[in-house]
């Protein structure tokens, strides 16, 4: 008895199905774009070019940085969330992202929304430091200053809601005591403000406070990551010197345009996590002065949230409008 011919084409059909499939080129079928939003040399762009570096040995595939600087990283940001949720543009997210929602009474994105978070990779917190003339060697001690001199202790940022900014304002809630803030236009001003006498502390980055620590010419309190820093293992955290739950930093992270296809997502997140994994990358973050701070999606999701919404208040309790 012969086949009939329609049921013979659908048998060849089903079993084309296969190698069919197994033909499908693997994501990235075309070069991808991490897009990150400042200058090109910063701690940002170190991180992003060493996930490149190693996305591009995994993938087979080129992986360019493509800086898109200004507004405090909201250009990039904003490129990424209208871009195509393919996962060929890539965002080198940042803190900064949630920490302008309480800023900005109109952003070009929402913070949390237009992203699609894939790997929570990094942190970076700051130090507390005051000049040698303070009289406070603990921060116990200057906080017992700034309550009996409400005021009098001047506090230097480059800038209202960065992160230095921030870390001051949620200690001097929680502490209940005043600073008066005195704005540079960068962290090396901000710095040299506190060598000079011109203000009396600071919040400054580990890197560029570290030297200035060594050699006695500022005087380290506390840091602000959940854990003591490696390299200023013998300075404790604000947390654990009677602040439970303080905790103030910059974070860094790899996200996606909204709205992506949940296997791509799981794809993504997963490659990008074996790439993250790269001994030689984690020793070259850490001479950088990155902590590491592993989360997938969901993880890293609800560290966004968080920050959303407790910058958020921090700022509004402070009176800050949103402009």
């Amino acid at each position: 008895m012969s086949t009939p011919p329609s049921l013979l084409r659908r048998s060849l059909v089903a079993l084309a199905l296969p190698a069919v499939a197994q033909a499908q080129p693997r994501f990235p079928s075309r070069p991808v774009r991490i897009v990150s939003g400042f200058a090109p040399g910063g701690a940002t762009d170190v991180l992003a070019r060493l996930m490149a570096e190693r996305l591009s040995l995994l993938w087979r595939q080129p992986v360019a940085v493509e800086n898109r600087p200004g507004a405090g990283g909201n250009i990039a940001a904003e490129y990424v969330a209208r871009a195509a949720p393919d996962g060929l543009v890539l965002l080198l997210g940042t803190s900064a992202q949630v920490q302008s929602a309480g800023l900005f009474a109109r952003l070009p994105y929402h913070p949390l929304r237009d992203f699609t978070p894939l790997l929570l990779m990094a942190e970076y917190p700051v130090v507390l430091v005051v000049t040698p003339s303070m009289p406070a060697r603990s921060l116990a001690a200057f906080v017992d200053y700034a309550r009996a001199h409400p005021g009098d202790v001047t506090m230097a940022s480059s800038g209202i809601g960065n992160t230095p900014h921030l870390a001051a304002l949620l200690l001097a809630q929680m502490a209940g005591i005043e600073f008066t803030h005195v704005q540079y236009t960068g962290a090396a001003l901000a710095q040299a403000a506190v060598l000079n006498g011109e203000v009396r502390a600071a919040f400054q980055s580990m890197l560029l406070a570290k030297p200035a620590i060594a050699d006695g010419r500022e005087i380290a309190l506390g840091t602000t990551g959940s854990g003591r820093w490696p390299e200023l293992s013998d300075v404790p955290t604000i947390a654990e010197q009677g602040y439970p739950g303080y905790e103030a930093g910059s974070w860094f992270g790899i996200q996606a345009p909204p709205r992506m296809a949940p296997d791509l997502v799981a794809q993504l997140a997963g490659d990008l996590a074996t790439a993250f994994r790269d001994p030689a990358l984690r020793t070259r973050l850490a001479a950088a002065g990155f902590g590491m701070r592993e989360a997938g999606p969901d993880g890293f999701a609800r560290v966004m949230a968080e920050d959303y919404a407790r910058w958020a208040e921090v700022l509004r309790r402070a009176g800050i409008p949103p402009e």
